[in-house]
């Protein structure tokens, strides 16, 4: 009967210790953001700086490398026994959201010895827009070690998690000329279909309301014309008076002078 509970026993051993893993914990507001990173938790990688010769096993709200709740684990590739170091723990997570992005923040690593007046490590990882990938492109950016204090890892992945909406769906500006050209088309179909079937017109007067876009054709035209006219427009012109030179005077009228009434 015993060996009967063994299987039993098993199942809820590893269900007592899947179900104690450390998670994501923020405060306050950045909670509500934990939600975004769903499709990703639990994702683990590795990301090498190749010219400082170290490895970094990173987990998105998972710890990594059989721990309780490192998030990122350095490790000096450079030493003999490959030596350690935790660079952040999930239980301190700050996180922030941004347009297309996101910034994950792991606090409470491993003190530094010598720099960073020995404060605790921190990782800090920008999960940039990809919309084709889930998980993306990885690389590390920087230490940034060379300072007094708020010293950092800064890690870039993209995913499509911390895509806007806005950036995969259609724009305001996208949605009216969308609307527009659809109310056009109705206007054209409709006006055909009644100038043809009720009114009986043929060629271009099936098309609705033909006087009203004639002429609104030319006044634009005209408008056009008046706006952007390439010659100058004439002076208008003045009165100028005929002279007796231009009169076509003969002898027949000097005749007629002595009938005027003196």
């Amino acid at each position: 009967m015993m060996y009967d509970k063994i299987p039993v026993i098993l199942l809820w051993t590893v269900f007592v210790f899947h179900s104690t893993e450390a998670q994501c914990i923020a405060q306050g507001n950045e909670q509500k953001y934990l939600s975004l990173l769903d499709p990703i938790v639990g994702q683990k990688f590795e990301v090498t700086d190749a010219p400082k010769n170290f490895s970094y096993s990173i987990g998105i709200c998972t710890p990594v490398e059989n721990t309780q709740d490192y998030g990122v684990i350095q490790t000096d590739l450079k030493s003999d026994d490959h030596t350690k170091k935790n660079v952040g723990r999930i239980t301190q997570t700050h996180i922030q959201r941004g347009t297309d992005w996101l910034l994950l923040t792991y606090a409470g690593g491993d003190p530094y010895h010598t720099h960073c007046t020995g404060e605790a490590r921190k990782a800090v990882i920008m999960i940039v827009c990809d919309p084709s990938n889930l998980v993306g492109s990885k690389r590390i950016i920087i230490e940034s070690s060379d300072k007094n204090d708020q010293c950092y890892y800064l890690f870039e992945f993209g995913s499509s998690v911390s895509c806007s909406n806005a950036s995969t769906g259609l724009s305001v500006g996208s949605i009216i000329c969308i609307i527009f050209f659809v109310v056009v088309l109705l206007y054209l179909l409709v006006g055909i279909l009644y100038q043809r079937c009720v009114a009986g017109a043929k060629g271009m007067e099936q098309i609705p309301n033909i006087a009203f876009w004639r002429e609104l054709g030319n006044l634009i035209a005209d408008g056009t014309d008046f706006v952007f006219r390439s010659t100058p427009r004439g002076q208008p012109k003045t009165y100028k008076g005929i002279g007796d030179d231009q009169l076509a005077m003969d002898d027949d009228d000097d005749r007629d002078d002595h009938l005027l009434p003196m």
